[in-house]
């Protein structure tokens, strides 16, 4: 099977539509649709269902889309292999990170690592869970990614900085004047959930008999921001994502301090590849330079 083929099987499984991984990937919708048919003429199996309106895999399609994503991720790294050999001249690193890092640190990271190597394309996946960001490094599905605590997996990975998990207030809250916010608080104010929380998260502040007042639940940051500065609820945020925030909002710290770290991490450094090897050397170096007193 030729790598056009994994790549266009892929994004149609992604997008749902012919036309959109036409206009991504810069083929005519006529070109897309003749791989897939091909694909399916070479199995002699049909792989989507056409209906008005997007693409669905069948059960066919269902079964043996594993197996196309691990010949992708093989080619890929074959692909990185003969880049290495040509000193990362071309090629081409898939980093997974989540938001707070995808704002405040990735811009930077990337511009110095495309001063360095210009030609090599980045790949940005995003990713809330810290397991399904594990996982997916463990699998080899990402080249690295930034992880905000310490892995389970076996796999390889370096401390880059500690930061606090802070509670964010409305301005003319009763606790806005205070110096910290005591953990034992937490559970006597409507409290905004992130859909996204994660139960060992969520087990870290609310436990001893401590239960929330779950007033919403939202899938955004600043949109959960934008609801505590109009006095909707409480919310907590990581320390990173709260520099130059756009909302007034009062942000404390933990009594006692909650805190996570922040790591980059790889399947394994003796074998992924040397543009992941590269950026991962890139973002140390990046996050040594800098000055993160934050708040």
């Amino acid at each position: 099977m030729e790598k056009l083929n994994t790549t266009v099987f892929l994004k149609v499984v992604e997008t749902g539509s012919f036309k959109r991984t036409a206009d991504i990937l810069g083929y005519t919708q006529a070109g897309i649709s003749y791989i897939i048919n091909a694909m399916e003429k070479e199995f002699g199996l049909t792989l989507f269902h056409r209906e008005y309106g997007g693409v669905r895999l069948t059960s066919e399609g269902r079964q043996l889309l594993h197996l196309i994503r691990q010949i992708a991720d093989w080619e890929h790294y074959l692909e990185e292999a003969i880049n290495d050999i040509r000193n990362l001249r071309t090629g081409s690193v898939r980093v997974c990170t989540f938001n707070s890092v995808y704002i405040h640190w990735l811009p930077g990271i990337i511009r110095r690592f495309r001063d360095q190597y210009p030609n090599i394309d980045i790949d940005i996946v995003s990713c809330e869970a810290d397991r399904d960001i594990e996982k997916m490094i463990a699998n080899r599905e990402v080249d690295c990614g930034f992880m905000p605590d310490i892995p389970y997996a076996d796999i390889d990975y370096y401390p880059l900085m500690e930061e606090s998990l802070m509670v964010t207030v409305p301005i003319d809250h009763p606790m806005a004047d205070k110096k910290s916010f005591p953990r034992n608080e937490m559970g006597n104010y409507p409290y905004i959930m992130f859909s996204f929380d994660k139960p060992d998260f969520n087990d870290l502040i609310f436990r001893d008999g401590i239960k929330p007042q779950t007033a919403f639940t939202v899938d955004n940051d600043y949109a959960a921001m934008a609801m505590v500065s109009q006095g909707l609820g409480i919310c907590i945020f990581p320390q990173i994502l709260l520099n130059d925030m756009p909302f007034p909002i009062r942000c404390l710290e933990f009594d006692p301090p909650l805190r996570r770290n922040i790591s980059i991490a790889t399947h394994s450094m003796d074998t992924c590849t040397r543009a992941a090897k590269e950026f991962i050397r890139c973002t140390r170096e990046w996050v040594e330079e800098k000055d993160f007193t934050l708040l």
